[in-house]
């Protein structure tokens, strides 16, 4: 049975992996996302290599540099919109 530190291992190496794809797709490179994300190089190198672990002081300038929600950078799963659900029960009123 897969734990919760395995399912954070897998999801941080799929997000490395997605890291060194997307500037590619834009016919960029690593030393170009500094400019755009105001993260050194180094960092970004570690962050695709899985040398360090990412927070959201580095996770929300390159979804912005990248030009796409967060959600979508590190591949979380579709869900409902939380507005539509939080704070509503089934009970009928």
């Amino acid at each position: 049975m897969a734990t919760v530190d395995d399912d954070l291992d897998a999801a941080l190496t799929a997000l490395g992996s997605r890291l060194r794809r997307l500037p590619r797709r834009r016919g960029l490179t690593l030393a170009d996302l500094p400019t755009e994300t105001g993260i050194s190089e180094s960092t970004l190198s570690r962050l695709e290599s899985g040398g360090r672990r990412p927070n959201l002081e580095l996770l929300l300038p390159l979804a912005g540099a990248h030009g796409m929600p967060l959600e979508e950078l590190i591949g979380a799963p579709q869900t409902g919109d939380p507005a539509s659900t939080c704070g509503r029960s089934s009970a009928t009123v």
